[in-house]
């Protein structure tokens, strides 16, 4: 049933955040000060060295699937029992999966008729052609960068994911957002095929 599945995701919400402020490694604290300077300088660090550039695709990734869970979210995401996403969506530019889980926990389907007389001009946006080709494009760039890095940055990568906390959680969050995004795109095709005919 639907409260079963709710709980479900509020259960592994609550092991992930337990998980990424307890148990995660941590042994990189000071690689990770200097990685988030950089990611936030353009993936350049003090040194104007270019740090590891699957890094700071995953980086760069983990703010455009808040714009992607918003084109999804506030159009067709819209929860029958009036929890609004917006705030969760807002805290996910900085949290990520640990904002957007809690929706998801609390969210209840919607009738299509309710979806799409709720709409707005930053949902009409969400939802342009405009909108969708640009995050396609910047996400086809960083898949390109990162996978075209080489071996060497990939093996560094992994070292970092083992070590650095940033790293693993920011990882971590990426996997979860990119599973659950198939539930979501399937809710708003299908919303959209009844509003069609």
């Amino acid at each position: 049933s639907s409260k079963v599945f709710n709980f479900g995701i509020f259960a592994f919400w609550g092991l992930f955040v337990f998980y990424a402020t307890k148990l995660a490694p941590n042994q990189a604290v000071v690689t990770d000060k200097t990685l988030l300077e950089a990611a936030l300088n353009g993936g350049v660090n003090a040194d104007g060295e270019t740090i590891n550039r699957v890094f700071y695709s995953l980086f760069i990734v983990m703010g455009l699937w808040p714009v992607m869970y918003a084109s999804l979210l506030l159009p067709t995401g819209k929860s029958a029992n009036k929890v609004p996403a917006w705030p969760f969506v807002s805290l996910s530019m900085f949290l990520g999966a640990g904002a957007l889980l809690p929706y998801f926990a609390l969210w209840s389907p919607c009738k299509q008729e309710e979806v799409y007389k709720s709409k707005s001009r930053v949902s009409a946006f969400l939802e342009s052609k405009v909108s969708a080709g640009l995050n396609l494009a910047l996400l086809g760039y960083l898949s390109y960068m990162a996978f075209t890095a080489g071996g060497p940055a990939w093996a560094s990568f992994l070292g970092l994911f083992y070590k650095s906390k940033f790293t693993h959680v920011m990882s971590l969050d990426f996997l979860v957002l990119t599973l659950m995004a198939p539930f979501w795109i399937l809710n708003d095709a299908e919303l959209r095929k009844w509003k069609n005919g």
